[in-house]
């Protein structure tokens, strides 16, 4: 039976290590000079074993870079199943730190601390969740200031070790341009709900131009696209099945963007992740790009957003 269990462990080192190479072709460098895989593994609502095994499951599949945070209370699960894995070191963590989090430098700190806990380790990209405090009206003074105070502490993090790299999520433009007139360290990715229906083109140009990498969540428009005719007749073009065909639709955007998708199901996770291949029978990189960028015209004057707006925050 050991020798068995041996034979299994170098058998998925292999896999590992096939799946890598793959991976190492799809990394975009962050502007403080660290390596992300642009195609990540999201793990909202997943919770306890459940988010365990998914989580084991894109790791075998080829996943390198797994989303997380603290209002998803499962990063514990999360750094069971990467310290379980044979691909361990070569997994690139994402975390955020929550509104409720946001009160205080010493609550901020002490919620950074706590994400090291349960991880296992220290993330190598630590984000602000959303651009406001918890349980304050949307106009309140108190999102500036909170802003402002959680991104000294990030900045503190960074020097401490306790990540890579920092970022903001959900951050419209003026936020950004608020954080950039006192950051000595500029966030080098802003996650954004990012898809056909909701192409955020003004933002990822901003972005572009202040070397803020923007990472897209949502790929699918919360299901919705998975039923639209115009995006199942790009991914017909394309070569893929609607659903990594749209994940692909974020990765072929101008300027580059990643990507954060999620699914339960191994046979789901598996078929995401041929959102990477850089052709496919059907369709050349350059039809791919050039299906994808009709797909955004399509939807250019029905824009609309799927989940929660960050633009009401003060």
């Amino acid at each position: 039976s050991s020798s068995r269990t041996g034979h299994r462990r170098r058998r998925h080192r292999r896999r590992c290590r096939r799946r890598a190479v793959m991976m190492a072709r799809a990394t975009v460098t962050l502007r403080d000079g660290v390596s992300m895989p642009r195609l990540a593994f999201g793990t909202y609502k997943l919770a306890g074993d459940v988010c365990r095994d998914a989580v084991r499951d894109a790791l075998v599949v080829g996943f390198r870079h797994i989303d997380t945070a603290t209002c998803y209370r499962n990063e514990r699960s999360v750094g069971e199943a990467v310290r379980a894995s044979a691909c361990a070191k070569e997994v690139f963590l994402t975390s955020k730190i929550a509104p409720n989090e946001m009160t205080s430098e010493e609550t901020t700190s002490r919620a950074i601390d706590g994400v090291v806990d349960r991880l296992g380790r220290a993330p190598d990209l630590l984000l602000v969740h959303w651009p406001g405090e918890a349980k304050q009206a949307p106009t309140s003074e108190r999102h500036r200031e909170a802003r402002e105070r959680t991104w000294r502490v990030f900045e503190r993090a960074l020097e401490q070790g306790k990540t890579r790299s920092i970022g903001v999520s959900n951050f419209e433009i003026r936020h950004l341009e608020e954080l950039l007139s006192y950051a000595k360290v500029k966030p080098s990715v802003n996650q954004i709900e990012l898809h056909p229906r909701f192409n955020q083109r003004a933002l990822r140009e901003f972005c572009e131009m202040h070397g803020i990498h923007i990472q897209g969540y949502s790929p699918l428009g919360v299901g919705s696209l998975l039923e639209d005719a115009r995006a199942l007749e790009y991914a017909k073009k394309i070569g893929l099945a609607p659903a990594p065909a749209l994940v692909r639709w974020t990765l072929t955007r101008d300027p580059e963007c990643s990507v954060v998708v999620k699914s339960t199901a191994k046979t789901r996770t598996e078929e995401n992740f041929t959102a990477l291949r850089a052709k496919t029978a059907e369709a050349s990189e350059d039809d791919i790009r050039a299906h994808a960028d009709a797909l955004e015209k399509a939807f250019e004057s029905t824009q609309s957003k799927q989940c929660w707006d960050p633009s009401v925050v003060c």
